[in-house]
């Protein structure tokens, strides 16, 4: 799938510097050039506070060449779950009948790695271990926050778009990984 972004302003509504850092660097390996703006979020609560704004924002200006990426971490959730609260706040009615909040043709991405952005910088970082899913010595699932604290996070953004990607996502990968790529053919739309 070949996307090339550039001459696209790009929104970003993210609940950390990590999650930016590597979208930015995603972005600019996808031809992206400087239009990339933050919202001013900073942790889950605010991005799914700012997420319906956001939206109505995209929704004025749909007719340009715009995209709105928002990235929140799972935490404990699911996937699923994660994107079910962008599903609620957006549009009460759908969430409750189930029914989509976003139409296909829009360009709005909605990422949502399992526990933090840190897994899948694990997973890039050690090839075939899929983060997600490993448990520590106490039974809870672990947090790879500590080991990649201010680390250059284009560099996991490279190795992704230019080694892993190049032949479609292996299997292995974590699942909310496969669903961040699905949400990439969002923009062939």
């Amino acid at each position: 799938m070949a996307i090339n972004l550039n001459g696209y302003r790009i929104t970003v509504l993210c609940e950390d510097i990590a999650q930016y850092d590597f979208i930015c660097a995603y972005a600019k390996l996808l031809g992206a050039d400087n239009k990339i703006t933050k919202l001013p979020a900073y942790n889950n609560d605010t991005v799914l506070k700012l997420y319906a704004k956001a939206v109505s924002s995209y929704r004025k200006y749909a007719t340009q060449n715009i995209i709105l990426i928002a990235m929140i971490d799972a935490d404990e959730k699911t996937v699923n779950e994660r994107l079910r609260s962008f599903d609620r706040v957006l549009d009460e009615e759908k969430y409750r009948l189930n029914q989509p909040t976003r139409l296909p043709n829009e360009k709005i991405l909605l990422f949502v790695p399992i526990r933090n952005i840190e897994s899948w910088f694990y997973y890039v970082d050690k090839g075939n271990t899929n983060g997600e899913t490993l448990k520590g010595s106490d039974g809870k699932l672990i947090s790879y926050k500590n080991q990649y604290a201010n680390k250059d996070v284009s560099v996991f953004a490279k190795k992704l778009k230019e080694e892993i990607c190049v032949n479609s996502l292996p299997e292995n990968a974590p699942s909310s990984l496969h669903h961040a790529c699905n949400e990439l053919k969002r923009l062939n739309n």
